[in-house]
């Protein structure tokens, strides 16, 4: 019996030992692949910091941009700078949305209007940096060039928004303008920061060992017979060339009644949104009295009239004039915000007058615009190139003070710049650029354009004395090139706008200009004034500095896209 008791009990013991033995051997290997998955996980979280802190190198707010791809837990460089511009997405929702300080200004009077703008404002920014995310999103790395620009000029967009916010509120109160800044910091951080990664990016993608990429696709552009750059369509191309009677419009606009509507408005209704097709609206001549808004979700719209002596579109809405008080952003006659906006044969105009002080006539908000033989007529603040690739050809703009401003990434080509007669007390400025970072790629090139005035300012041009530039930030870029400049312009050239701010920031550049005005002797010596050579001004050819072949030929916009032999 007792036997029996002890062969249980020692069997009893080999079977827990051995069931032990099992167990500890299975916990061992347990133990060993959780540490090798935790120094696995824990490597790949050191590499992806690794990589996080490549990519944020040339930031200038590092701490933002590591924080923004903190949770991506990856060494791939495109999906890390999604994951910044994601952050920069949400960030700029949250503003909106959460913002105590936000809510307040809505409540007051006095800023309602500016906050509504800003709204606006915002929603465009989310789209570019939601255009910028989808478009690398479907780009082999090793071709970045070909959409670098692209993606520049879209997030540049998306900060020029946030910047145009805090002048609405500046322009109705100072001490709110100081709060919208201080909200909007981070959003403007990472884009900044997006910017800067994007213009570091050959240099980021080397540390990836990603050697084998073409950036110089996007600055080496080859012209197509015609004077047409090779990014233009056959079908726009042919659209350009016609005469109204040559093509079948989508709509047309008569305010005879000849046409299906007889306003613009109703017409611009037809187009379906998010619209990828040309869309053709030709207006009948006749002066039409309308305020047109072509939102960013509106692409591809074209106005065709029947000359821009002919067909007029005309307001009258000012910051000094109309009440209740609005900002500049909203006095524009027409404006356009939808991608690849074409304009031919037509004007716009604000006929409020030199009373009326800043009283836009057309804002240009939209990438790859194109202008062919319009006419821009107001006083100050006539065009606002405000933000995007933006062309004009063969164009007319008149105005006295600041009259073409913005901080689009515009050129000029083959332009008649005209000063009006101001009001008694003024003088005249033909430029005002807006460019406030210096991640930003705006800037105006004014190429073979004629700077002069009309038959009523030429009588006291010594009087009412007009200027090229004043520096409306403090990183103002304006090159005039190539281009007559008439005896209306002061020997100094260029005046200030706020006491010393952008006098040693500003990029002001004249090259191979003509004309009694274009004598650079008497220029002001301002440390912004620069000069280049004939190869560094080959930079701001208009088909390097548009990146153009890529959607001027669709407009069918004719464009030299280099330097003029012979001027």
């Amino acid at each position: 019996m007792v036997n029996n008791v002890l062969f249980i009990i020692v069997l009893l013991v080999a079977v827990v030992a051995s069931a032990l033995t099992v167990y500890f051997a299975i916990g061992l290997q347990e133990a060993k692949k959780l540490k090798d998955e935790t120094e696995e996980r824990e490597e790949k979280m050191t590499n992806s910091k690794k990589a996080i802190r490549s990519i944020c190198k040339p930031t200038k707010f590092k701490e933002a941009c590591e924080e923004s791809m903190v949770n991506s837990n990856t060494t791939d460089p495109k999906a890390l700078i999604m994951a910044e511009f994601k952050a920069t997405v949400a960030e700029i929702k949250n503003v909106m949305v959460n913002s105590k300080t936000v809510q307040d200004l809505q409540k007051d009077e006095k800023t309602k209007a500016a906050f509504g703008v800003c709204q606006e404002l915002f929603d465009w920014a989310v789209v570019d940096l939601e255009r910028s995310f989808d478009k690398l999103g479907e780009q082999d790395m090793t071709k970045i060039g070909d959409v670098l620009l692209t993606l520049q000029v879209w997030l540049s967009g998306a900060l020029t928004s946030q910047e145009t916010c805090v002048d609405s509120y500046a322009e109705m109160d100072s001490h709110a303008a100081k709060k919208m800044q201080e909200i909007i910091a981070k959003s403007q951080e990472l884009t900044k920061n997006g910017l800067n990664i994007l213009n570091g990016l050959p240099s980021i993608l080397k540390e990836f060992n990603i050697d084998d990429i073409d950036i110089s696709s996007a600055f080496n552009r080859k012209l197509l017979s015609g004077d047409f750059p090779e990014w233009m369509s056959y079908g726009d191309r042919k659209l350009l060339q016609a005469t109204p009677a040559e093509i079948t419009p989508n709509v047309v606009v008569a305010k005879d009644g000849t046409g299906k509507f007889d306003t613009i408005a109703k017409a611009l209704a037809e187009v379906p949104k998010k619209n990828t097709e040309r869309f053709v609206i030709h207006i009948k001549a006749g002066v039409y009295e309308e305020r047109i808004d072509i939102p960013k979700t509106v692409g591809h719209v074209m106005f065709i009239g029947d000359g821009p002596t002919k067909t007029v579109i005309t307001g009258s809405v000012s910051v000094e004039k109309t009440l209740p008080k609005p900002s500049t952003f909203r006095t524009a006659t027409v404006a356009v915000a939808g991608l690849n906006f074409i304009a031919k044969d037509i004007a716009f105009e604000n006929s409020i007058g030199p009373v009326g002080h800043q009283a836009v006539a057309f804002r240009g908000s939209g990438d790859m615009a194109a202008f062919y033989n319009c006419h821009f007529n107001g006083y100050q603040d006539t065009l606002y190139a405000h933000e995007d690739r933006q062309f004009y050809r063969d164009c007319v703009i008149t105005g006295t003070i600041d009259f073409i401003f913005g901080d689009a990434r515009a050129v000029f080509q083959n332009c008649q710049l005209i000063v009006r007669k101001p009001l008694d007390n003024q003088n005249c400025v033909i430029v005002a650029e807006g460019k406030e970072s210096l991640e930003s790629k705006g800037g105006f090139v004014f190429q073979n354009c004629t700077f002069s005035g009309d038959k009523d300012y030429l009588p006291v041009k010594d009087k009412n004395k007009s200027y090229l530039n004043r520096p409306w930030r403090h990183l103002a870029t304006v090159i005039i090139m190539q281009s007559q400049i008439d005896d209306i312009i002061q020997p100094e050239g260029y005046i200030p706008m706020n006491g010393n701010d952008g006098l040693a920031t500003s990029y002001y550049v004249e090259f191979g200009n003509r004309g009694p005005g274009a004598k650079t002797d008497g220029r002001v010596k301002w440390e912004g004034i620069k000069t280049l050579d004939a190869t560094e001004i080959k930079k701001f050819a208009p088909g390097v500095y548009l990146d153009s072949d890529d959607w001027i030929p669709e407009t069918g916009v004719p464009i030299i896209t280099d330097m003029i032999p012979g001027l």
